[in-house]
C-alpha cells in the first residue's frame, strides 16, 4: 500500500511530491502558511494546505501575559509583605561575627524568641542601642523596642558570649557575664 502523495503551491512554485508527514512538518516549522494550497491525484482544483495539516494552537498572547503578571505580581505582594520580616529574621539567627552589629542581631534574636505567645516587637535602631564588647568572647546588648500588643516601650539587657569555633553569639550563662 503506498502512502497519499501531495504535492504544494508556494511562493508562485508547485513542489513536492511530499507524504502528508512532510507537508504538516512543513507547516508546523513555519516553512509554508496557511495561505499555501496543495493538491493530489484525484482532486478537480488546489485546495488551502489547512485542510490536511494538524492545526497549531497558537497561545493568547492576552492569556500568557495575564498569567505572568499575575505571578509576578503575587511575588512582589510577598516580599513586599514578608521579605523585610524574613531578612531581619535571617539576621537575627545567622550573626555569626564578632562586632558590635552582630551582636546586636543575635541579641534582637533572643529577645524575639522570649516573647509570649503572640507577642511582637519593634526594635529602636542600633545606634540607640548600648553594645560592649569584652576580651573577644562575650558582649553585653542593651537594645530597646515597642512591644506592640502592650503598646509600651521597654528595654532588655542580653549578655552574649561569642563561640569563635563555630561564629556564634551564644546566650551566656550567668556565671560567665562580665
Amino acid at each position: 500500500m503506498q502512502a497519499e502523495v501531495f504535492h504544494i503551491h508556494h511562493q508562485g512554485e508547485q513542489r513536492g511530491p511530499y507524504t502528508s508527514r512532510q507537508v504538516n512538518h512543513l507547516h508546523k516549522c513555519g516553512y509554508i502558511d496557511d495561505d499555501t494550497l496543495y493538491w493530489r491525484e484525484g482532486m478537480e482544483q488546489w485546495q488551502p494546505v489547512t485542510e490536511i495539516v494538524e492545526r497549531r494552537h497558537r497561545r493568547n498572547r492576552v492569556i500568557v501575559w495575564s498569567i505572568a503578571l499575575g505571578c509576578a505580581a503575587a511575588i512582589a505582594l510577598f516580599v513586599w509583605l514578608f521579605g523585610g520580616v524574613t531578612a531581619e529574621a535571617w539576621r537575627e539567627l545567622t550573626a555569626g561575627e564578632f562586632n558590635e552589629e552582630s551582636a546586636w542581631w543575635r541579641a534582637r534574636g533572643l529577645v524575639r524568641a522570649q516573647l509570649s505567645g503572640g507577642e511582637s516587637v519593634t526594635f529602636d535602631t542600633m545606634e540607640n542601642a548600648q553594645i560592649t564588647l569584652h576580651n573577644h568572647n562575650a558582649a553585653t546588648v542593651v537594645l530597646g523596642g515597642d512591644l506592640l500588643k502592650v503598646h509600651k516601650h521597654a528595654f532588655w539587657r542580653v549578655r552574649l558570649r561569642y563561640d569563635a569555633e563555630r561564629g556564634l553569639w551564644l546566650p551566656a550563662p550567668h556565671e560567665e557575664q562580665p
